[in-house]
């Protein structure tokens, strides 16, 4: 069997009465003619190239026992499923997924550098139903991302989506079930920044080639982000109204971009005045412009932190043992260990630090909670003095 392909023209287009003229955004049908019988139907594309694949994959579906009224998805249908559905998923807590968290089921589908959309076009893989277990593990050498941790979050994204494919109907098995686990020793990469080194990083600002208003707007967030434990998605997009003023003791206090949990935290009276004179385009927002998503709007900043961290001089052993610079989590990874560190009750930390759970912060920070026993010993053994 021949799948053909023609366009069909809006009656709008100047290119109607071309059945072949391939580059307007008309829909592409397709046609099949077999035992004195036509047959068209739409691909439900625009776009001549992937219909065309699309048109070669079912034709060989057909070749291969199936047939055309079962049609099986294309890569690009499943995503697009996926993503749909994560749109209006709600959680166990009645809430939508975070922004944060779909931006990132698309980076890993459909827009990252090693997404799963790119790796099937460049493999020539058009349908779902030909992504095998083989084809995973190549894919899976191509992943860009860095630490244990991003790709293991990597990976269970991608189960995440072939799991849901599964469910759906869309492939008979899961090729993603099998895949070899990550090993990621929680924790890892972790580290606070000594005193000396905070007081470095910071001094190193003025050592760069940013404008003096570029300058004053890195310090001040660093400081919010080391005395106040915040992401650093959450402390630019921390706006006026969620730094609190009562009795001159100042507080942030919002949901958490990425999980919707509640932070309500003091901070220091210095650093809330030197919140109030941070000099922003955008009156709404302390540091953020508001033209971006606020998935984006770290990645400017991102850049400034590097050119400090640079400055600094400061490096820490990553992955493979190469010298990397400290990131702009190691501020709240700093707030975290310190508090741990003078005996702070590890759920205190956690509420502090937005966890959706206490076992979350044991899991990255319970090689600090030790002062926690120190603590509780000192209380048991209080309480033998008669």
């Amino acid at each position: 069997m021949t799948i053909t392909l023609y366009k069909r023209h809006k009656a709008t287009c100047s290119h109607k009465g071309d059945k072949n003229y391939r580059r307007c955004d008309c829909a592409v049908w397709f046609q099949t003619n077999g035992d004195g019988k036509q047959t068209r139907w739409s691909s439900k594309l625009s776009g001549w190239e992937a219909a065309t694949k699309k048109a070669r994959a079912l034709e060989q579906q057909v070749e291969d026992g199936g047939s055309l009224r079962t049609t099986a998805k294309t890569v690009k249908e499943a995503i697009e499923d996926f993503l749909k559905h994560k749109q209006t998923f709600i959680t166990k807590r009645g809430r939508r997924i975070a922004d944060d968290t779909f931006y990132r089921h698309e980076l890993t589908l459909q827009k990252g550098p090693a997404c799963l959309q790119d790796y099937c076009d460049q493999n020539g893989i058009t349908l779902l139903k030909d992504i095998d277990l083989p084809q995973l593990d190549k894919w899976k050498i191509a992943w860009t991302v860095g630490t244990a941790h991003a790709r293991s979050s990597f990976q269970a994204r991608v189960r995440n989506f072939f799991s849901f494919c599964h469910s759906r109907g869309m492939i008979a098995t899961n090729p993603a079930e099998k895949l070899d686990k990550i090993p990621v020793k929680a924790g890892e990469n972790i580290r606070a920044l000594e005193p000396k080194e905070y007081e470095l990083v910071l001094a190193s600002i003025d050592k760069t080639t940013m404008t003096s208003e570029n300058k004053a707007r890195i310090k001040v967030l660093m400081h919010l982000q080391r005395w106040s434990g915040l992401s650093l998605v959450d402390a630019v997009c921390l706006s006026k109204d969620q730094l609190k003023q009562h009795d001159g003791i100042f507080r942030v206090v919002l949901a958490r971009q990425k999980t919707s949990t509640a932070i309500n935290n003091v901070i220091p009276t210095w650093l809330g005045e030197e919140l109030l004179v941070v000099k922003n385009g955008n009156p709404e927002y302390f540091f953020w412009s508001g033209m971006t998503t606020p998935e984006d709007a770290p990645s400017y900043f991102q850049k400034l932190y590097r050119k400090v961290f640079k400055a600094s001089g400061i490096t820490r052993k990553g992955k493979k043992g190469k010298d990397v610079l400290p990131s702009s989590h190691d501020f709240r990874h700093t707030f975290a260990i310190e508090h741990l560190k003078k005996g702070t009750d590890v759920r205190a930390v956690s509420k502090a630090l937005g966890h959706s759970s206490v076992t979350i912060t044991e899991r990255y920070y319970g090689r600090w909670c030790k002062g926690q026993q120190v603590v509780l010993d000192d209380a048991l053994t209080a309480g033998w003095e008669k």
